[in-house]
């Protein structure tokens, strides 16, 4: 024979059980009594309008009245004694312990939450006051809802007016440690008769709608920083990547030079490695950072110039023009030394002539504008081709989208103007 499984019997505690007894007949009494005073209301009136007072027995109508009344309320208790037994059995046999708040008419709950008063309140009506707040609290729709945020308050219930009616009230206000609190309380209402843990039931459903939706926005906006700070990471890897590839182009360059050099000219090819050393000296710093100041990428280049003219002899002079107070605007690294290895490579380099290479820093309207200009063969069918160019466009579409421009144009006076422009508020992204 099969023995059906059964729960183990949670013993309960007999205080509570005596208590739970009390208050259902309690509950049970007072309909009865409310119901005799509004049937004995309604029979003096009758009695009164049709003038049968006078008939009554004085001396019995006490006894007939609380005769009247006892009768119905021992019934009630009895009722009543045996709706609390049976209810307390289901209890034990469903091992659900008898607790204060499943007794109780009036329930509280606290929750926390990591936002703001506003924000949290936005969620939690946007939750309560959907049709799935209403099926998880076993109405037949949506809730009634109610909701003032200027106090922080919201009520929902099953139907209106819910002051009336079984309803769950929530406050949200932040405490002194400036911690949001969302208080859950569970109203009866002008219902006597409660079912036993319905109130309990309400409450522990809202809290669990409520933490459920915090924990959902938590989460999202934890998924989101975290795509921002991977986005940020490959943004810097790659601008890493591409900072590197400039500095071997460089570099590749002046010890191909150094290297000529040395088996032509050794005096110059010394002087030369002396301005090498120097300029490495300046800027090591400089190649593996995220960041600089268009002081030091001015000083970069007037070091680059430097070692270009030991080479380049008479042919290459150079000028540089930048106010002071713009020295210490952040900027990023290896840009503006792109712009002059370009203008001495493709201008300076192919000219038979002495050239001057100018580098002049102005800020115009909330913006940084940087002018490489050089004297030199203008525009050619290379010019604007190389490796370098394309490289600081891609830079600038990845730091700044669409808020950083570099021009390459032939100028008026001859040779190769690049404007270089980066947003002010923004130069050290």
């Amino acid at each position: 024979m099969t023995v059906p499984f059964r729960l183990p019997a949670v013993p309960q505690d007999h205080k509570l059980a005596r208590r739970y007894i009390v208050q259902t007949i309690l509950r049970h009494g007072a309909t009865v009594v409310l119901a005799w005073v509004v049937i004995l209301a309604f029979g003096l009136i009758l009695a009164w309008r049709f003038e049968s007072l006078r008939h009554l027995d004085v001396w019995n109508l006490p006894t007939t009245l609380l005769v009247s009344l006892v009768l119905p309320l021992l019934g009630c208790s009895a009722t009543a004694f045996g709706l609390a037994r049976q209810h307390l059995d289901g209890l034990r046999a469903s091992g659900t312990p008898l607790t204060s708040d499943w007794m109780a008419a009036r329930v509280r709950r606290e929750a926390s939450s990591a936002f703001d008063p506003m924000t949290t309140f936005d969620l939690c009506a946007e939750v309560l006051s959907s049709v799935g707040a209403g099926t998880a609290l076993g109405y037949a729709g949506p809730p009634a809802f109610d909701h003032d945020p200027f106090h922080g308050t919201m009520a929902l219930g099953s139907r209106r007016p819910l002051r009336l009616h079984n309803h769950v009230r929530i406050r949200i206000s932040r405490d002194d440690g400036g911690t949001t609190r969302i208080r859950i309380e569970h109203l009866p209402g002008l219902q006597l008769f409660l079912a036993p843990g319905q109130a309990l039931q309400a409450v522990e459903t809202v809290a669990g709608l409520l933490r459920e939706r915090l924990r959902q926005r938590g989460l999202a906006i934890e998924t989101a920083r975290r795509a921002q700070e991977l986005e940020r990471a490959a943004l810097h890897a790659r601008l890493s990547a591409l900072q590197a590839q400039v500095e071997p182009h460089f570099l590749f360059n002046t010890l191909a030079n150094l290297k000529y050099l040395i088996r032509t000219d050794p005096e110059r090819a010394q002087g030369m490695l002396d301005s090498l050393v120097g300029y490495l000296q300046s800027a090591l710093h400089d190649m593996r950072a995220v960041s600089s100041t268009l002081g030091r990428e001015l000083a970069l280049a007037r070091n680059y110039l430097s070692l270009m003219s030991v080479r380049m002899g008479p042919r290459l002079r150079f000028r540089i023009d930048a106010p002071d107070d713009l020295l210490s605007v952040p900027m990023p690294p290896a840009m503006l030394i792109s712009l002059v290895e370009n203008a001495v490579k493709h201008g300076l380099e192919r000219a038979t002539r002495p050239g001057t290479v100018t580098i002049a820093a102005r800020a115009e309207g909330g913006a940084l504008r940087l002018l490489v200009h050089d004297d030199g063969v203008g525009f050619t069918d290379q010019a604007g081709q190389g490796f370098g160019l394309s490289n600081l466009h891609e830079r600038l579409a990845l730091l700044y989208g669409g808020a950083a421009s570099l021009t390459v144009s032939g100028a008026a006076e001859g040779g190769v103007e690049a404007v270089l422009t980066l947003p002010l508020a923004a130069t050290g992204a």
